[in-house]
């Protein structure tokens, strides 16, 4: 359900803006499922996590969205980036080790902001296996100039430092809690 939704928002507007991007947030915060999100600046690098697989020979896809955007193959601890991986020029590189795999986007652009998940499949040795756990990274790219001092948040330098881009996320948590509690007492 969440993938459709941001791909339907990126779709429409090719970069999800700011209202987006919090209605997404109310929407997994009250379903519980939310996945980390990551700010980051434009033309920087973002690190994506994977599950944690070890194998002699293992495939890491990623997503953005439900588009499947970048895959590689682990074979004997060499990475090699599949010739048939959807989006060849795609700016991304792949960190393996012991305690932890992900998948790291270079030079940022704002059409960088989107849901990402990371799948892993052991290949070998059989059976081939795919990983159930598969994480998931908000990343929401912003141009940074400057933080406020107040929030401590980045602001564009032309923004005015307030709070006032909190009371909407407030006012939409509130009225979803509201009527999360009234079709509670409605069904009981």
């Amino acid at each position: 359900f969440l993938i459709t939704w941001v791909t339907m928002l990126q779709l429409k507007n090719g970069v999800l803006s700011s209202f987006k991007m919090l209605l997404m947030f109310c929407l997994l915060y009250t379903a519980g499922n939310l996945p980390p999100v990551q700010h980051v600046a434009l033309n920087s690098s973002v690190t994506i996590p994977c599950p944690v697989l070890s194998a002699p020979e293992m495939v890491f896809k990623l997503y953005k969205g439900s588009e499947e955007i970048f895959y590689i193959t682990i074979n004997n601890a060499s990475i090699s980036k599949n010739n048939n991986s959807p989006k060849r020029d795609f700016p991304a590189s792949f960190k393996v080790n012991n305690t932890n795999n992900s998948f790291i986007l270079n030079s940022v652009t704002m059409n960088t902001t989107a849901l990402y998940t990371c799948e892993a499949e052991r290949i070998f040795p059989p059976p081939f296996q795919k990983v159930e756990h598969k994480p998931q990274t908000i990343v929401f790219v912003e141009e940074i100039q400057h933080l406020c001092v107040s929030t401590g948040r980045p602001v564009k330098p032309s923004a005015v430092c307030q709070h006032a881009d909190h009371l909407a996320f407030w006012v939409v948590l509130g009225v979803m809690t509201i009527y999360g509690l009234v079709m509670t007492y409605i069904n009981i």
